[in-house]
C-alpha cells in the first residue's frame, strides 16, 4: 500500500465499508480526535470521516488493522515415524527449486509469482522454509492491485523420535495452501531418498473423522484448559455447531434441536452453556470448530490472545477428512506494542498450543 495521497470522501468510503474494518476501529478514530458518538453505526460515523482528511498515522492504523483481519495466520501440523536417525542439514541441504515445482502445478500461466528463491534453512533444529508470493488482484479497490502472501513450512525432530511437520499459511491465499502442499511433497520425497521413512508412509494428520461427536467436543475442550504458563483461560466466545442426523436426540433437549440444522453460537462463557456442557448430548452434536478468549502475561507484557481450534472444511464442504487447523492471535497493550510484535508472542506461545493438542488428541481420538 504505497500512494502519494491521503484519501478523502469517496476514497475514504471505499477503505472504511470494508468489512475487515469494525465500528470498533472506526470509533477508536473518533475518539482520538475527540468525537464522541451516541451511536457508533458506520451509517453514522463514515459520512462524518468522509468530509475530512484522514491523517497519515490514522491512515496506517486503519489498513493494518484491515490486513491483521485479513492475514491472519493458519497452522497446520502433521507427524510422520522414522526409520532411524535423522540429520535435517543432511535432508534438507539440497535446493528446492519452487518456481518450477509451480509452473508444472498449472497448465496455465499462474495469477501469482513467487518472490526471490527460497529454500530450505535451519533455524533451532528446525528446517524452514520461508517464501512469499506476489498476486494479481483485480478486484481490490484503489488501495492495491497486488497482494503479497507468506506461507512456511517447519520440519523438526521431536523427542520420541518423529518427524513433526508444521505449516503456516495464510488465510486469504489458496495459492498458499497449494504451495504448501507442494513443498510437503518434496519434504516426503526427500525423506524417501535418505530411507529415513518407509516407501508406502505418510505424514499422520489430525482429521475431522477421526473422532466421534462426543470425543470431538471433549477435544475442543480440552483447550479450556490451563495448559500454558503464559496464558489465562476467559471464555468460549464462538462456536460452529451441527445437528448429527444420524443421531436421536436425547429427550431433554429434542424439542429445541430436532428443527434446527447448524448453529453458530456467539456470546460470553459459552463454555457454561447447558446444551454443551452436558455430555449426555453429546452424541447429537458437531462442533466443527470453537474460538477461546485468553489474556496473558510474558514476563511483563500483556493482552488478549484469541485462539481458534477448528476443521474449516467441515464447515464449507462438510468433509468428513477436513484437517484441523489453529489460528492464534493476540491484541498487545497500547503500553507494550514497541516491546514485542504478534510474531514473536505467537512463537513462543504456539508451542505449548501443539504439544497440548497432540496429548489430547492422543487421549481423546478413536481408537
Amino acid at each position: 500500500m504505497e500512494k502519494d495521497f491521503l484519501p478523502q470522501g469517496d476514497h475514504v468510503r471505499q477503505l472504511l465499508v470494508n468489512a475487515t474494518i469494525t465500528t470498533t476501529n472506526i470509533n477508536a478514530l473518533l475518539r482520538d480526535k475527540g468525537v464522541f458518538l451516541g451511536h457508533i453505526e458506520k451509517n453514522n460515523s463514515i459520512p462524518l470521516l468522509m468530509k475530512t482528511l484522514i491523517s497519515p498515522s490514522d491512515f496506517r492504523d486503519l489498513h493494518e488493522a484491515q490486513k491483521k483481519k485479513e492475514d491472519t495466520i493458519k497452522f497446520r501440523t502433521a507427524t510422520i515415524k522414522c526409520t532411524n536417525e535423522v540429520d535435517l542439514s543432511k535432508v534438507f541441504s539440497n535446493s528446492v527449486d519452487l518456481g518450477s515445482k509451480i509452473k508444472e502445478a498449472h497448465k496455465y500461466e499462474p495469477n501469482f509469482k513467487l518472490l526471490g528463491t527460497p529454500t530450505f534453512y535451519l533455524e533451532d533444529d528446525t528446517a524452514v522454509f520461508d517464501y512469499k508470493i506476489e498476486r494479481d488482484n483485480y478486484l481490490e479497490n484503489w488501495t492495491s492491485n497486488k497482494t503479497e502472501h507468506a506461507g512456511k513450512v517447519f520440519v523438526k525432530k521431536s523427542k520420541e523420535g518423529t518427524l513433526e511437520l508444521s505449516v503456516e499459511q495464510n488465510s486469504t491465499s489458496k495459492e498458499t495452501i497449494l504451495i504448501n502442499e507442494l513443498i510437503v511433497g518434496e519434504v516426503k520425497k526427500l525423506l524417501k531418498s535418505e530411507s529415513f521413512i518407509k516407501p508406502d508412509e505418510d505424514f499422520i494428520r489430525i482429521k475431522f473423522r477421526d473422532f466421534t461427536n462426543a470425543q470431538r467436543i471433549q477435544f475442543f475442550y480440552s483447550f479450556t484448559k490451563d495448559f500454558c504458563i503464559y496464558l489465562k483461560f476467559l471464555s468460549i466466545t464462538d462456536i460452529d455447531l451441527y445437528l448429527d442426523e444420524e443421531q436421536e436426540s436425547h429427550k431433554d433437549i429434542k424439542a429445541l434441536v430436532d428443527e434446527i440444522d447448524s448453529l453458530r453460537i456467539n456470546g460470553r462463557g459459552l463454555q457454561n452453556n447447558p446444551l454443551l456442557k452436558n455430555n449426555l448430548y453429546h452424541d447429537k452434536l458437531i462442533v466443527a470448530s470453537i474460538s477461546l478468549k485468553f489474556s496473558f502475561d510474558i514476563r511483563g507484557v500483556k493482552g488478549a490472545a484469541n485462539l481458534i481450534v477448528a476443521f474449516p472444511d467441515y464447515i464449507s464442504k462438510r468433509s468428513n477428512e477436513a484437517e484441523l487447523q489453529i489460528s492464534l492471535n493476540f491484541t498487545i497493550e497500547k503500553e507494550h506494542k514497541r516491546t514485542t510484535t504478534e510474531t514473536q508472542l505467537r512463537k513462543e506461545i504456539y508451542a505449548f498450543v501443539e504439544k497440548h493438542k497432540i496429548s489430547n488428541y492422543t487421549l481423546f481420538k478413536s481408537s
